[in-house]
């Protein structure tokens, strides 16, 4: 008997002309060579009038559904999730191309799976484009990290929502995307896919279907700027609706150095004089140097100036989430970080013991050369 099953591919944008026509070119060979079913392309778009219409544009030249919609992600996924025909809905976003058998894996992840309790397929992405010196700073932080997970786990607890499928009813039994987050776009595919494998389905990997994703939206510092302070803030909110996945680690070395800073000012106001702030700064740059020397060893190093805006980055990044806690009275987020698996907690605390463990013996370097100064 001949596998059918019909897609329903669900793309959310912003205006984006010149991106949403290289996707649709990209699906069109996709969809005629697709052998087991049917196919649709939903472009939910929220652009200005000249945008819209060049798109709407594009949709006729390249058979897709125009529909418009609010400016917000999570409303139009769900707009597009109500306005879908089919059973399988994929989501792809605007700044990403499709691959050969791209559609066809994702369709025989579902056609031939053995899983009983399977909701959703997982594909790869691949960033393509121009490698700025800012492209080379994100490269040192972990925000690329999930969009590999299809080549790094047979499973996902959670996703990205690019280049993922999943039943159109598994979709509605879980309310679809969450459209009360604080911030217009982030987090929320995070939610939505972590509440389907909390529901018991399993997302399941398939790094045969890759899409290749821009890095020019990505290539600016404002675009990573905006992703750290959603990401950031997004983080609180997801561990009061999810807190198993947040577990308890040893609060970071610049809530450490913040305190020794702030103690070394007072200090130093109070004795008028700088030692005690000089002694501290240099406290931090010599943890600093051993950290970095720590994650050269381990792969997780780098070119110093990408590494040391990367972290910087990341200290950005847990000062929103510390934030948005703070400002809800909740210093749990001090203590408190993400982890959705046994490997990956076992990793952070094994990083986190070793970096505790510099920052001490850095204390102890610091205290003596302070004594031996005072003897000479």
């Amino acid at each position: 008997m001949e596998q059918r099953l019909n897609l329903s591919i669900v793309i959310p944008t912003n205006g984006r002309v010149s991106l949403v026509r290289r996707l649709l070119k990209s699906l069109i060979s996709e969809r005629k060579a697709y052998p087991y079913g049917e196919t649709e392309v939903l472009i939910v778009n929220s652009g200005d009038e000249n945008d819209a219409e060049q798109i709407e544009k594009l949709c006729h030249t390249y058979q897709a559904i125009f529909i418009p919609g609010e400016n917000s992600v999570r409303k139009k996924r769900n707009l597009g999730i109500k306005n879908a025909q089919y059973e399988v809905v994929l989501f792809l976003d605007s700044d990403v191309a499709a691959t050969d058998g791209l559609l066809k894996y994702h369709a025989e992840g579902f056609l031939n799976a053995t899983e009983e309790n399977l909701g959703g397929v997982f594909g790869l992405t691949r960033f393509v484009g121009r490698k700025t010196w800012w492209w080379k700073v994100v490269e040192q932080t972990t925000y690329l990290d999930s969009f590999s997970f299809a080549e790094r786990f047979p499973y996902n607890s959670w996703t990205i929502g690019n280049n993922v499928s999943f039943y159109r009813s598994v979709l509605l039994e879980v309310g679809m995307f969450e459209v009360n987050f604080p911030f217009p776009l982030g987090g929320d595919d995070l939610d939505m896919t972590y509440r389907i494998t909390k529901s018991g389905y399993l997302i399941k990997s398939c790094p045969q279907a890759v899409t290749l994703h821009s890095t020019e939206t990505w290539n600016h510092p404002k675009a990573i700027y905006d992703r750290t302070h959603r990401w950031g803030s997004m983080d609180y909110f997801l561990s009061q609706r999810h807190p198993e996945i947040f577990v308890d680690c040893i609060p970071k070395s610049g809530i450490l150095f913040a305190g020794a800073f702030l103690a070394g000012g007072i200090l130093s106001a109070l004795f008028r004089s700088g030692q005690s702030l000089f002694h501290v700064l240099l406290w931090f740059l010599l943890h600093v140097i051993i950290v970095y020397i720590y994650d050269c060893i381990h792969g997780e190093g780098g070119n110093p100036l990408y590494y040391a805006m990367g972290k910087m980055i990341r200290a950005f990044y847990r000062m929103y989430y510390q934030k948005a806690g703070l400002k809800n009275h909740d210093i749990s987020c001090i203590h408190k970080e993400m982890s959705f698996s046994l490997e990956q907690t076992k990793y952070m605390q094994k990083r986190e013991n070793a970096v505790f463990s510099i920052y001490l013996i850095t204390f102890l370097v610091m205290l003596l050369s302070v004594c031996i100064g005072r003897l000479i």
